[in-house]
């Protein structure tokens, strides 16, 4: 398993200021324990609580013309829910991604959900 703090090719570390990659070595961050060596590494928290999740839920910003999904979308994962934000308007979230899914992502988790490779990897 590589580093938990690896994303996109940059380091996310709680100790930096900052997303980097002027740290990253792929080597080291790829590796399945090496990089638990790094002056960068901490122990990522076990995981994020429902009331966590929850208080972020609440503070996303919503593009309408990215998020708004249409009415007739049903989407059967249990890691997705769908809501109406307080201007009514109808948005899907996957609690895997911890993330609004845009309309395009949500109508593709709609029809795939059992192939997801999110909902396949979720802790949960």
């Amino acid at each position: 398993m590589p580093c938990p703090w690896y994303q996109y090719g940059v380091c996310t570390s709680p100790k930096l200021p900052g997303p980097t990659d002027a740290i990253v070595s792929a080597q080291r961050c790829l590796s399945d324990t090496e990089y638990k060596s790094c002056q960068y590494y901490v122990e990522p928290p076990a995981s994020k609580s429902n009331q966590q999740r929850s208080v972020r839920k609440d503070k996303l910003k919503i593009y309408t013309p990215i998020h708004a999904i249409p009415q007739e979308i049903q989407i059967e994962c249990p890691f997705a829910t769908i809501t109406r934000t307080e201007g009514n308007i109808l948005i899907a979230y996957c609690k895997v991604l911890d993330r609004p899914l845009t309309k395009y992502e949500a109508i593709t988790c709609s029809k795939y959900w059992r192939d997801c490779p999110y909902r396949l990897a979720s802790p949960e």
